[in-house]
C-alpha cells in the first residue's frame, strides 16, 4: 500500500538535544548537588506533565524550586538553562524533509512531546523547517504525549489516511511500539544513513 504520510519526531530526530547545560546549572547549584535517583525520576515525572500542557509555567519553576531546590535561580534563568537542552538542528534530516517535500507527494506532520517552553523558544528561533509539515500536533497543546494510544490515533486522524499508509520516525522506543500496535510503519532514528536508507527501501526518497 502506498505511503501517504510521514510523521517525524523532534527532539531527537529534526533537533539535537544535550542536557549537560541543565545540569550544570540547574543540579551543580543544587545544595543537593546530586539529588537522588528518586528525586530526579520525579521531577522527570512531572515535566511529562508539564509536556502535556496541564501545568503552567510558573507550576513547573515552583516545582523545580522546591523539588530541586533551586531558588538561587530566578524562573527566568531556570528557563534560559531548561531551554537549551535543545541544543540544535540536525541539518542532514532537515534536508531530507526538504527533499520529501519538494516531491510534493506526501502529507508531513510533527508529532512531538514538546512543553510550552520548549515550542516559544523553538518558534522564538525562526527556524524555516516548521514551514514544511502540513501539521504539528504538539503534546502541551492537545493535552497527550507519546506513547499514549490517543495521541497517535489523533495523529492518524490528521493524516487523513489508513495507518499502514503512515510512516512515523522516532528516536523513542516506546513510541516506536506504540505506534506499530496500531498498524503505523514505524522506524526508530538511530542514524541519518540508516533512516535515508530506510526511506529508500519505502521508495520514498
Amino acid at each position: 500500500m502506498k505511503v501517504k504520510a510521514i510523521i517525524f519526531d523532534l527532539g531527537g530526530v529534526l533537533m539535537y538535544l544535550d542536557f549537560s547545560n541543565f545540569y550544570n546549572i540547574v543540579i551543580s547549584q543544587s545544595p543537593l548537588n546530586k539529588p537522588q535517583t528518586p528525586i530526579m525520576l520525579e521531577f522527570f515525572r512531572q515535566s511529562d506533565i508539564y509536556h502535556q500542557g496541564n501545568m503552567t509555567d510558573d507550576e513547573f519553576y515552583q516545582l523545580a524550586c522546591d523539588l530541586l531546590q533551586v531558588c538561587m535561580l530566578n524562573q527566568s534563568e531556570f528557563f534560559d538553562a531548561f531551554n537549551s537542552i535543545i541544543s540544535g538542528l540536525n541539518l542532514e534530516i532537515i534536508e531530507v524533509v526538504k527533499k520529501i517535500r519538494d516531491s510534493n507527494q506526501y502529507k508531513l506532520l510533527v508529532l512531538s512531546n514538546v512543553n510550552s517552553s520548549h515550542w516559544n523558544y523553538i518558534l522564538n528561533k525562526k527556524w524555516d523547517f516548521i514551514n514544511y509539515f502540513d501539521e504539528l500536533i504538539l503534546s502541551h497543546e492537545i493535552h497527550s504525549i507519546k506513547p499514549n494510544s490517543k495521541i497517535f490515533e489523533y495523529a492518524i486522524q490528521k493524516a487523513g489516511c489508513k495507518p499502514e499508509q503512515i510512516v512515523f520516525i522516532d528516536d523513542g522506543l516506546n513510541n516506536i511500539r506504540s505506534a506499530k500496535e496500531l498498524g503505523i510503519i514505524a522506524i526508530k532514528y538511530t542514524t541519518t544513513e540508516e533512516l535515508i536508507d530506510e526511506l529508500k527501501r519505502l521508495k520514498i526518497i
